[in-house]
């Protein structure tokens, strides 16, 4: 990991959609050009809808490449290639096989057999799809590495656990079918599945509807022994952490969460984190291609306020 900066925890891939990124990308770089500015303006009034219509941001003439995302009139791209908000930097020597889905990115652990993390960017067209639910788990067939197996789960007493939940994949059956990739699991407390972390995952969604789009990271804690499940021996984490950036707010915001893998009922401001915090805890960095000024400020500070909590 990179600089250690001071937290203020009390003051609070899948390629992603490349509108979406659009705007983040020009956000900081006028943010960082022009600091005493307000760019969200004329940010908006660059952004044109993508053709698949996966994310609408209502806007007109932005070029964007796979290498990277230029604004209109610009001959140069970005620093900061589309993809790149969603890929966290994990420690030497972690096992991390990276796998990207069409609704999120995967680094795998083949050690422990579930993931080091889970990256998507969530919008408030995805939010609305209507595809159902399909409950159809099977062995990620795109992971290479050793990786669990459905007979791991069963009789464990865990309940296989989303990281990038399947209420936020509602947009595309493929996508839905890939959610439930064990890749994107962990073994999980029933009671922590089904209660406080599901109601993140519901004001997650909450969030997206309101700044249009957000970022989103997430993944397990994981003991240097852990407790292991099944004959492939998968292991069980300690806890959960979950990062969240708001790139098209008037602000650039993140807020960070860190759950025990365990039964609870607490409110969710309970389990809240600035993302330097998450950094600690868990050895991973965050948002690494914003420029320093932009990722300093965001993930150092949290506002319970702006976040509704």
């Amino acid at each position: 990991m990179g600089r250690r900066k001071a937290s203020n925890s009390n003051k609070g891939g899948r390629l992603v959609t490349l509108a979406l990124l659009a705007v983040a990308v020009a956000l900081v770089v006028a943010m960082k050009a022009n600091p005493g500015s307000n760019p969200v303006d004329s940010v908006k009034a660059t952004v044109s809808q993508v053709a698949d219509g996966v994310a609408s941001l209502a806007a007109s003439d932005v070029n964007v490449t796979e290498e990277g995302i230029c604004q209109a009139g610009q001959s140069q791209t970005s620093p900061v290639a589309y993809k790149d908000l969603e890929v966290t930097i994990v420690p030497k020597g972690t096992r991390n096989e990276l796998v990207r889905h069409t609704g999120y990115v995967v680094s795998h652990n083949s050690k422990w057999k579930i993931p080091n993390w889970v990256g998507y960017e969530l919008t408030r067209r995805e939010v609305a799809g209507t595809n159902p639910r399909n409950d159809a788990f099977a062995p990620d067939p795109d992971v290479r590495g050793h990786k669990a197996e459905l007979a791991d789960y069963k009789g464990a007493g865990y309940d296989r656990g989303h990281m990038a939940p399947a209420a936020d994949m509602k947009w595309s059956k493929k996508v839905m079918r890939e959610s439930f990739y064990l890749s994107n699991m962990c073994p999980q407390n029933p009671s922590l599945n089904r209660g406080d972390w599901n109601d993140l995952e519901e004001v997650v969604r909450k969030w997206a509807k309101r700044d249009s789009a957000i970022v989103v990271v997430c993944g397990p804690i994981v003991s240097k022994r852990p407790v292991t499940i099944g004959h492939g021996k998968v292991a069980v984490p300690k806890a959960f952490f979950k990062v969240v950036l708001s790139p098209y707010a008037k602000h650039p915001s993140a807020i960070g969460f860190i759950m025990p893998n365990e039964k609870g009922n607490n409110p969710l401001r309970s389990y809240a984190k600035s993302v330097d915090d998450v950094e600690q805890a868990t050895g991973f960095d965050f948002f690494s291609s914003l420029p320093d000024s932009v990722e300093t400020v965001v993930e150092s500070h949290y506002d319970l306020k702006y976040w509704n909590l």
